[in-house]
């Protein structure tokens, strides 16, 4: 291998249009960056709507799966109604999966597709793995029990520099970008 080319195992950097170059000896070197530029980032604003869509479809998710299993919905707390197992653990399921595995599998859930928005690796713009994915959630929802740690970690993507990048998204070497980019 000679001083020009890249080791095997180290790809180019995928965000952008491959770069050319108009000396012939630095044609087989692309430098590589640490992550999108700033115009494909997700827009905070985009995100804030993504979250708060998802939020309105688990909603409608556990009601429905309150009503399949016959727990009225004004009775949720009602310890002896019937099903109340079955339904807790659809609604826990739901909660703890619908993120993590609709992000490993399609790269973004409902409200980031409908928001054109998609998660991915930080390296190299790839797709998040089924632990990556989980983690990232897990931090999300640890975050959240820690007071006001929630609210924190969502707005944080307003001031992190360069990438926007929330507490959950900084611990999985992720971040959110524009899902045609």
């Amino acid at each position: 291998m000679n001083d020009h080319q890249q080791p095997p195992s180290v790809k180019p950097y995928t965000y952008g249009a491959p770069q050319q170059h108009s000396d012939p000896r630095q044609a087989t070197f692309v430098p590589l960056t640490s992550g999108p530029p700033e115009v494909l980032l997700a827009n905070p604003g985009a995100r804030l709507g993504a979250r708060l869509l998802d939020i309105i479809f688990l909603v409608l998710v556990i009601m429905i799966l309150g009503l399949i299993v016959g727990i009225p919905v004004v009775a949720l707390s009602d310890s002896e109604t019937a099903g109340d197992g079955a339904f807790a653990t659809a609604a826990i399921g739901a909660l703890l999966l619908y993120d993590p595995l609709m992000t490993y599998a399609y790269g973004a859930t409902f409200g980031k597709r409908i928001c054109g928005l998609r998660v991915a690796r930080l390296a190299d713009a790839e797709k998040l793995s089924l632990g990556a994915a989980l983690g990232r959630w897990l931090v999300y929802m640890l975050i959240g029990l820690i007071p006001f740690g929630g609210l924190v970690n969502v707005l944080s993507c307003l001031w992190d520099k360069p990438y926007r990048q929330c507490f959950h998204d900084k611990a999985a070497g992720s971040v959110v970008i524009n899902r045609h980019s």
